[in-house]
Formats: structure tokens, C-alpha cells, sequence
């Protein structure tokens, strides 16, 4: 089976208007991970797998880019989107740090925090800046990988997608590696591997191509397999390869749904907040853990009801924004502003009725 391509990756597409379910799923990913960190709840990551989700989102925008622009283009306007709010991170994080006694400290340890191949370092104290930033870590990866995949994807679309998976499979049952910054990124490719080439799937058609019984079929196997692991494992549903499995599956009938959502356009406080966040997606991200980690020490013994400290925390997380948003207006060629302008609803019947081989505008 060989995906849908018309002509070559840099051939122009025809622009369309943004999707608003791509829109709201990321929204809704973004704001499940923020709650994981606020209240946390085991039952938040088996509805919605944020990291699998975000990952697969993250694909399928890739693969329109990739068609549209090529390698190139692709990866430079990635990159200059992703790194532009970690750095503004890291030119607050890293001085806070060092006043609080960072040791050890080595001039090396700026390295991630400019290109993070590995995962940023950070002080004890400073946990709240670091802890979530694996995340570019990997998605930084799948960029400088993208266009290996995306020429892999084309000519081999099932093996492309299985791979990862397998892979994880293997790293997880038979295959034992010495723990390292270079397994931590051979585990994370593996794990979250799949769900961006099913981006890829996505947006070739190739998932349109598989029939809805089939599609609920495959991902009730991996849920069911998920499951049977957590069972197995004392770990339970923490278990690696379980979430593996089970986000897989979820990404799968996520990639696949293709729901207009024309109700949006009439509901605008709710269409503004989604557009408000996808605008600021990496600034939520990068700022929402220390705004949490502020929050809770600003609390201290009145922490009481969970709304209490999920307000306290959404408030200061938007402050965050407030301040340090603009630079993804920068990284984006946009002019900065404080808060960004939500564009007027359009008419997204592509969505619904899209050929495969052409994209929703990123």
C-alpha cells in the first residue's frame, strides 16, 4: 500500500482554512496536561493521552508543511517556532538557578538549553523549569527527523508506521539498554513514533482510507493490549509499554475522526480561547509547571479545594503568557502582541471533504 502524493514535497498546495477540530483537539491536549499537573488524576491520561496526541497533531502539521514547503523550509520554520520560547525560558530559569546554588554548574550545561538534543540540566531547586522539557527534547528530534520519515512514509507507508511501535515493543519485553541521554531518545522515537508518522497518515489520506470497523478494530487490539500489560505489571497503568500501547490506539481513532465542528464558529468565547492557545501552545507548555510549582508556594497551607489551586495556577500561567507569549509571535514573523488576533471564523468544508493529497493550512 503506498500513500497519496501528487507531485513533489515542495509543490504548492491549495490553502484552506485551519481545522478547527485539529484546533480543538491540541487545545484540549494542552489544557489535560496542565490539570495532570494541578490535580492529578489517572483517569485524565486513559481518556486523553496528551503526549501521544500532541505528538500526533505535531506529524500531521509537519507532513502538511512538508508537502507544501519541502525538507528545508520544514525544518527551519520548526525549529524557529519551537526553540525561540525555550530560550526566553532558559534566560529567566538559568540565572534563578545559579542564585539559588546550582552544583554542579558547567558552562556545557547551557547546551540544551540553546539546542536541546538531551534533556535541558537543571538545579534541585529548579525542577519546575526542567521537568517537562523532555518533551522538546523529542519533538526536536522528530523535526531533524522528519524528512527521513516523510521519504521513508512515501514509499512505505505500513512499515513506516509499525516500526516505532515495534521497536517499542521490543525495547520493552527483549531488549534491556543501559540507561543514558542516548536511550532516553532511542526510547522516546519508539514510543511516540508512531503516533507522528499516523500525522503523516493523516494527512496523506491514508487513514481515510481505512474503513471505520477496522480502524475501532485495531485500536480495541492495542487497548486490549495495554490493558492485559498493566494487569501483568505492578506498575499497572503506569507501565511503559502499556501507555505505549494504549495512546497508540487513542491517536489512532483521534488521526481518523474528521468532525467539521461548524457549532464552534457560533461559540466564541470558546473559539477564542481555543485559537488563544494554539497561538501560545509552546509558552503554555514551557511556563505552565513553574506557574503550578509558584502557585502551590503561594498557597502554602491555604491549598484546600483542587479548584482553588487549578485557578491560582491558570491565573499565573496566563500572566506568563502575558509576558512572555510575544515571542512566538516573533518566531512565527508575526508582529508581537500581548494577546494575539483570533482571526473570524471560515467556512472549513475541506475538513470534511478534503482529497488526500491536499492539507488544512498549518
Amino acid at each position: 500500500m503506498t500513500s497519496t502524493a501528487s507531485g513533489s514535497p515542495a509543490e504548492p498546495a491549495t490553502v484552506r482554512p485551519r481545522s478547527p477540530y485539529i484546533d480543538v483537539l491540541r487545545a484540549a491536549a494542552i489544557v489535560r496536561v496542565f490539570l495532570q499537573h494541578t490535580v492529578p488524576l489517572g483517569a485524565l491520561t486513559a481518556l486523553l493521552p496528551a503526549m501521544w496526541v500532541m505528538f500526533g497533531l505535531a506529524g500531521y502539521l509537519t507532513a502538511v508543511s512538508l508537502r507544501r514547503g519541502g525538507p528545508g523550509h520544514t525544518v527551519r520554520s520548526r525549529l524557529r517556532r519551537l526553540l525561540p520560547p525555550l530560550w526566553m525560558l532558559g534566560a529567566i530559569a538559568v540565572p534563578l538557578m545559579l542564585l539559588h546554588g546550582w552544583h554542579p554548574f558547567t558552562w556545557s550545561d547551557l547546551i540544551p538549553w540553546v539546542f536541546p538534543l538531551v534533556n535541558p540540566p537543571g538545579s534541585e531547586w529548579g525542577a519546575a523549569f526542567v521537568i517537562t522539557l523532555w518533551y522538546l527534547r523529542v519533538y526536536l528530534w522528530f523535526v531533524l527527523l522528519s524528512p527521513l520519515l516523510w521519504w521513508l512514509f512515501q514509499r512505505a507507508p505500513v512499515a513506516t508506521l509499525l516500526t516505532p511501535l515495534g521497536a517499542a515493543v521490543l525495547l520493552s519485553t527483549v531488549l534491556t539498554l543501559p540507561g543514558s541521554r542516548l536511550t532516553d531518545v532511542i526510547w522516546s522515537t519508539a514510543a511516540y513514533g508512531t503516533a507522528w508518522v499516523l500525522g503523516y497518515a493523516r494527512e496523506s489520506g491514508l487513514l481515510d482510507r481505512l474503513a471505520w470497523p477496522a480502524c475501532l478494530a485495531v485500536a480495541g487490539a492495542l487497548g486490549l493490549a495495554a490493558l492485559l500489560r498493566a494487569a501483568a505489571d505492578p506498575e499497572g497503568l503506569q507501565d511503559q509499554l502499556a501507555l505505549v500501547l494504549w495512546g497508540t490506539g487513542v491517536v489512532l481513532v483521534a488521526l481518523r475522526a474528521r468532525p467539521r465542528l461548524a457549532w464552534l464558529a457560533a461559540a466564541a468565547p470558546l473559539r477564542r480561547a481555543v485559537a488563544l492557545l494554539n497561538a501560545r501552545a509552546v509558552t503554555v507548555y514551557v511556563w505552565q509547571l513553574p506557574m503550578v510549582a509558584l502557585g502551590t508556594w503561594l498557597l502554602g497551607g491555604l491549598a484546600g479545594p483542587p479548584a482553588l489551586t487549578v485557578t491560582v495556577a491558570a491565573v499565573l500561567t496566563a500572566c506568563a503568557v502575558l509576558c512572555f507569549g510575544w515571542v512566538e509571535d516573533l518566531a512565527a514573523k508575526r508582529s508581537p502582541a500581548l494577546v494575539p488576533t483570533v482571526p473570524a471564523p471560515r467556512r472549513a468544508a475541506a475538513e470534511g471533504a478534503r482529497t488526500p493529497s491536499r492539507a488544512t493550512a498549518v
